[in-house]
Parts: C-alpha cells; structure tokens; sequence
C-alpha cells in the first residue's frame, strides 16, 4: 500500500528525507508542484522512467520533461547560451517548461532535447537538490486524461501504483505550465504562465 505524507509547515524538512530515500531506492514518488500533480524519480535511471511510463499507460517513446534545482543543474545537462540564460533568470522559478539542446544524456529522453522546470513550490528543487540529480516531472494522469490539480483529484490507479505519495493539497495555479521552445524560440502550449519572447529582456 502506497505511503502518505502531507506537506505542512514545520515538517518540510521530514517529507524530503522521505522523498529522497525513496527516489534514491530507484522508487517512483507522486508529488505537488506549482501547476498540476506530477509522478516521478530519478531522471537518471531508465529503469524508473519505464515504470513511470507503465503507470501513466504512455507509449514506449513517450519523452518525459525534468525538475532541476537550479539554472547552474540545468547548464550541467544543457545547452545554455546568454539569451536563454536571461529568459531563465527571468522565468525561473515559475510555471514554466523550456525546451533546450541537450549535451549529456537523460533516461527521460531519446533525442537531443529536454523540457526543464523548476517550479515555484520550493519542495520540488529542494529534492532535486538533495538527491543532486534531475527528477522526472510528467503530470499524474494516464495518457489522456486530465492532470490532477489538487491530491483529491489524482487517480486511484496511478496513486496505488506509486512508493510515495505528497498530498500537498490544491496547486497554487490550478494549471498545466507553459511549454516554451528557446531552441526555435516559439511557445508550444499555453498554459497559466504569462511569457512574452518578442519583449526585449
């Protein structure tokens, strides 16, 4: 039976140890963040990213996006150049997913792109941070349906099949993220965020 914990004030301290110990044990957790509920682990292991697509019922060459900690951990995976570090710097953290060229392989994806988020809700970057790798983030919902934006929401069926559950409650913006191209420098999907790439920086 899956373990869960609800983040609160005064026990975020707790709820990452747990989360880390999990992610570490090659585990897949169910977690909060600041637009829709996510599932996910070590971004490094093709063994959790294969569980994770099983439990969403994604095809074989689903391509899964990443949290990191920071924009220094996503220059470490990515192809960073001075007018996307100024759109980093600016939307960062935020409800935001930025596309970019990477230069060091990820379990998550089979070509030569990557979605990177760090989300405003801190518990995420602080266990990307802890564990020192980039954790998988794809919305908790089989391939299909609708992401869940608060825990009440989130599918029996993908909350059974997970080793950690964070009942964070409600997201803060009931929304999926903007999905943002800096490679071709276009938006893929609206989301709740708010960029403008033709505004000077």
């Amino acid at each position: 039976m899956v373990k869960i914990i609800k983040l609160q004030k005064g026990k975020i301290k707790e709820v990452l140890q747990e989360a880390k110990k999990v992610v570490l044990a090659k585990g897949v957790i169910l977690y909060p963040t600041d637009t829709v509920y996510g599932i996910g682990g070590d971004a490094t292991e093709p063994e959790v990213a294969r569980r994770v697509k099983e439990i969403k019922g994604s095809s074989d060459s689903k391509q899964f996006s990443v949290i990191m900690s920071d924009i220094k951990m996503i220059e470490d995976y990515c192809e960073v150049g001075l007018w996307e570090e100024m759109i980093l710097k600016k939307y960062l953290p935020g409800p935001y997913t930025f596309i970019l060229k990477i230069h060091r392989p990820l379990a998550v994806t089979s070509d030569l792109t990557l979605g990177v988020r760090i989300p405003e809700l801190d518990i995420c970057n602080r266990l990307s941070e802890a564990i020192g790798k980039p954790i998988i983030s794809t919305s908790a919902n089989k391939s299909g349906k609708e992401p869940p934006k608060s825990f009440a929401e989130v599918d029996p069926g993908i909350l059974n099949a997970v080793d950690l559950a964070i009942d964070g409650g409600q997201t803060r913006y009931r929304g999926t993220s903007d999905v943002v191209d800096l490679i071709n420098r276009k938006l893929v999907r609206k989301g709740v965020g708010s960029i403008d790439l033709t505004q000077p920086l």
